[in-house]
């Protein structure tokens, strides 16, 4: 079976599902007893998820949008 090109519905619909995963996943971190190992780790994970997710929103070149 060969892998086709990703498609953009595609792409975007991973990029929501990681971003969700690590949204949920800072959001069960406990602010009080966390490493400051771990909230560095969290907060770029939901700056990463964010970041990508503005970049699905943002227009793309020659579409029109």
């Amino acid at each position: 079976m060969a892998a086709g090109k990703p498609t953009r519905d595609g792409l975007e619909r991973a990029v929501m599902i990681v971003a969700g995963q690590s949204l949920a996943a800072a959001e069960a971190l406990s602010l009080a007893t966390a490493a400051p190992e771990e909230l560095a780790y969290h907060l770029g994970a939901v700056k990463r998820g964010l970041r990508a997710v503005l970049q699905l929103l943002a227009p793309v070149e020659g579409t029109g949008r």
